[in-house]
Formats: C-alpha cells, sequence, structure tokens
C-alpha cells in the first residue's frame, strides 16, 4: 500500500502512542510505521477470514511488531511484508505450544523473545536476496569502510561528516580549532556515528 505524505504523518502518530517506535529518527519511524499498519492489517485479514485462530493471531501480536523492528533495523524496509506475514504464521503454528508455555521464575531465557530474535535474524526472501552485497561488493565496502575510518581518526583537523551523497565518501573538516587530544576525542566520536550509521546501511544493502 502506497502512503501520502500526510497519511505517513498519520501512520507515525498512530503507532508513536503505543512506543514502538520509541529511540528511532523521524526517518526510521516513517519507514517502520507504514510496515508496522501492513502487518497487522494482513494479521487481522487472516483472522477474520478464519485462516488462523485466535490463539495463533494473540501469539502473532506479541511478536510480530518486536520482529518487524529488529528485521527493519537488519534489512530496511525492502522486504515482502506479505511473504514475511505468511511464513510468520506458519512458524508460530508449529511453534505455538512452545510459545505459550508459561515462563518458570528461574528460567532466563523468555520463548517469545527467542523466537523473535531467530526469525527476525534469519527470515530471507526474494527482495532481501537482490539487495544484499556480493562478497566481492562486501569486501569492497569493508576496506572502504575502515579506509575512511582510518582517515577521520588520525586527521589532525576537527571532522564534521563524511558527506555519502555520491558515491566518493567525502570528509568534510571544521574550521574550529581544538587542542590534539580535544581533536582526537572529537573525531573518534564522528568516527563512531559513521560506523553506526553506515554499517545499518551495509546490511540494508544500500
Amino acid at each position: 500500500m502506497e502512503y501520502s505524505e500526510d497519511e505517513i504523518l498519520d501512520c507515525v502518530n498512530r503507532w508513536e502512542h503505543t512506543g514502538l517506535l520509541y529511540g528511532l529518527p523521524l526517518h526510521e519511524k516513517e519507514e517502520l510505521a507504514p510496515i508496522y499498519d501492513n502487518v497487522a492489517r494482513l494479521s487481522l485479514s487472516k483472522f477474520d477470514s478464519g485462516e488462523i485462530s485466535r490463539e495463533v493471531s494473540d501469539l502473532m501480536d506479541n511478536v510480530m511488531f518486536p520482529i518487524c523492528r529488529r528485521l527493519y533495523r537488519r534489512v530496511g524496509y525492502n522486504f515482502n511484508i506479505e511473504k514475511m506475514v505468511q511464513e510468520l504464521i506458519k512458524k508460530v503454528t508449529e511453534n505455538k505450544t512452545e510459545l505459550v508455555k508459561p515462563l518458570n521464575k528461574d528460567e532466563v531465557k523468555n520463548p517469545i523473545v527467542e523466537f523473535a530474535v531467530v526469525f527476525a535474524d534469519t527470515y530471507d526472501d526474494d527482495i532481501i536476496s537482490k539487495k544484499q552485497f556480493s562478497d566481492t561488493e562486501y569486501i569492497e565496502r569493508v576496506d572502504k569502510i575502515l579506509d575512511t575510518v582510518r582517515h577521520i581518526l588520525l586527521n589532525k583537523e576537527l571532522v564534521s561528516f563524511v558527506d555519502r551523497t555520491s558515491s566518493d565518501w567525502k570528509i568534510m573538516l571544521s574550521d574550529a580549532k581544538k587542542s590534539k587530544n580535544q581533536t582526537r576525542y572529537w573525531n573518534q566520536t564522528v568516527s563512531k556515528e559513521f560506523i553506526t550509521a553506515i554499517l545499518s546501511d551495509t546490511n540494508k544493502g544500500i
């Protein structure tokens, strides 16, 4: 389903109140909220049509939103939502005995959390596969990341940010002057932010 700008904002506002978008920057909320909308709609449709039982529907409610958030963090919005929901229904149905089992007070692992993590980290489809880097592309990407981080950390000037709007990433410098130790500390912070952002993009095939 396509969303207009106004519909995306409405969608974000609705899901914001649930806490399921907590801690995300606005652009990620705008991408994840419609995913929540679509999986909720699909799951409800399956229940209303009698394709899944109340028990499976309730279990779906427990796992599908954490799965969507974790899967989004792994691959972005580039995955087949309908196939994911269909596969999730199948897995929930197969594992419902474990998922409804009461948690013992001495039990360390929560089966619902474990199920959600494993599903999100192993789910794959044609859209995801097409977006992933080949082995050669991945090696080139890693080399480029390491080279960029090295230049940030060893730069004697303050680094503002890394401009990645073109394929040739450009390290942008600040006019501010700091001591050697202050410059090192600042550039370490910039390198951490760069690594976090670029690894997220790399996982999404960007």
